[in-house]
């Protein structure tokens, strides 16, 4: 065993030094592993702006075919669960998923064939959040009676306006007639649509923030 008395000073007082900081670190470490752990609980936020963490859930798997609750469960760290009605929800976050509500109602116009406008006497949604930003990209998700396979619908919406556009349609993928009208203020984006040089709808919605948005 190390006799650290029989050392010379200047060697001690750095070995003494050495190991506060190591203790330190160690200390430290569980508090910011707690921190980040916290960062990713689910939470729901309601109408009056109140925000409440606790386990999340929102749809019901016991059936033949998901569906979802009337009312979004959260139950909180000492098992309390409480019920919140969906009309009093605005966003939510349940297994790493974000959702935000809307009140939509389906419209279609000349240029784009097929749009949902927010509307509050509209149906309410909680859509999926897949991309923020000037242009933002939702999901909206459902399930076909007697299925338990997840339908999702692709939809846009650049920021400061009142309606999603449905992107997507199905197998056939993007749809470019529509996009290349939509992105009609960013003409170098609606050019490479209708060229076909960007086929997914990622890097569409990824070209649009970094090079058209405001």
């Amino acid at each position: 065993m190390l006799n650290f008395t029989s050392l010379p000073k200047a060697a001690y007082r750095i070995i003494l030094i050495a190991a506060f900081f190591l203790l330190t670190l160690i200390a430290a470490t569980p508090t910011r592993c707690l921190a980040q752990e916290s960062s990713e609980q689910d939470y729901l936020i309601l109408t009056s702006g109140e925000r409440i963490v606790g386990e999340i859930s929102h749809i019901n798997e016991r059936g033949v075919s998901p569906k979802y609750y009337r009312k979004i469960r959260l139950t909180d760290d000492q098992g309390k669960r409480r019920k919140f009605r969906r009309k009093h929800v605005v966003a939510f976050q349940a297994a790493g998923s974000t959702y935000e509500s809307f009140h939509l109602t389906r419209k279609s116009s000349r240029l784009l064939d097929e749009q949902y406008a927010i509307d509050k006497r509209g149906t309410q949604h909680f859509l999926k959040v897949r991309t923020k930003g000037s242009l933002s990209h939702y999901q909206m998700e459902w399930w076909e009676q007697g299925s338990s396979t997840t339908m999702t619908m692709d939809l846009l919406k650049k920021e400061g306006d009142d309606f999603l556009i449905r992107a997507t349609q199905g197998l056939l993928g993007v749809k470019r007639r529509t996009l290349t009208s939509y992105f009609s203020d960013c003409p170098q984006l609606a050019a490479q649509i209708e060229n076909r040089n960007l086929k997914e709808l990622s890097e569409i919605v990824a070209a649009y923030n970094d090079s058209c948005g405001f």
